[in-house]
């Protein structure tokens, strides 16, 4: 029952945008190094609140994420990492 509680404690339209924009961002900056201290920075989310989020809204860890993001990365070869079909392709097999 604590868990449930949680989750949809959790479960708020600002805490998915959160998690929305730093997916995005991941994308974005998927090259660069990208540890516990830049997520927290960039979403304003904790640790423990972004573990908990990610496995809500993606099923995965954010450590997790941002590897499959970087091996897709490079199984597609983009001509340019902002590529829109890049960031695309990204998405819609991340999400």
């Amino acid at each position: 029952m604590k868990k449930v509680y949680k989750t949809e404690y959790l479960m708020t339209p600002i805490n998915e945008e959160k998690i929305e924009t730093l997916c995005k961002a991941i994308i974005e900056k998927c090259d660069d190094p990208l540890g516990w201290e830049q997520l927290t920075k960039i979403s304003g989310l904790s640790h423990s609140e972004l573990i908990a989020l990610f496995q809500i809204y993606k099923q995965t860890t954010p450590m997790a994420y941002i590897k499959n993001v970087r091996r897709l990365k490079v199984i597609s070869s983009p001509v340019s990492p902002q590529d829109q079909l890049f960031t695309n392709l990204l998405k819609s097999h991340v999400d």
